[in-house]
């Protein structure tokens, strides 16, 4: 049996339509994937516990990610900061993915604060110096939060060029807008 004229059109238009709802879902996977690569990682949500506030047993304990002020994005990293009352040290570890040449390397790293003084309202640690900036950390237990400032040091040779910042423990999520 032959197609007529006005089947063969039908055919032909069935065809097209379904080449380009085919094109639509390969344009909508290509921006989902290359959003993904930008971005390969779900970051978790901002925790904040306290657990004996500032008596011999106190701990405080939050999760979250670094956003610097007005929503400039730090490299893509979750953070956890551990406060023990008992050695008056904050214990702060960082995950972060870096992207070099289109592929994700992860980095851990570990920061050790003293804590200069610990109250009901805040823990404000001693500020940490190393080669090229100095960084404090404040846990603010009355607002449940985290801050830090990262200042570089001025006029050291082999620094990279870095900027001053106020940072903000945040829910990973923020850090997509």
């Amino acid at each position: 049996m032959m197609l007529r004229g006005a089947q063969w059109k039908i055919v032909r238009y069935t065809e097209i339509a379904v080449v380009a709802v085919l094109l639509v879902f390969a344009i909508l996977t290509y921006h989902e994937l290359n959003s993904l690569r930008q971005s390969p990682v779900v970051l978790p949500k901002y925790e904040f516990e306290i657990t004996g506030g500032a008596d011999p047993s106190g701990v405080v304990v939050t999760r979250g990610t670094w956003i610097g002020e007005k929503g400039i994005p730090e490299p893509l990293q979750t953070t956890s900061i551990e406060c023990r009352y008992a050695t008056m040290h904050c214990v702060e570890s960082t995950a972060a993915v870096t992207v070099m040449d289109g592929k994700g390397l992860l980095e851990a790293n570990s920061a050790q604060f003293d804590v200069d003084h610990w109250n009901a309202q805040e823990i404000v640690a001693k500020p940490q110096h190393d080669r090229c900036r100095t960084r404090s950390l404040v846990v603010e237990i009355s607002e449940k939060r985290a801050k830090s400032h990262v200042a570089p040091l001025p006029d050291v040779p082999n620094c990279r060029v870095e900027r001053e910042r106020d940072l903000e423990l945040v829910a990973g999520y923020q850090v997509r807008r």
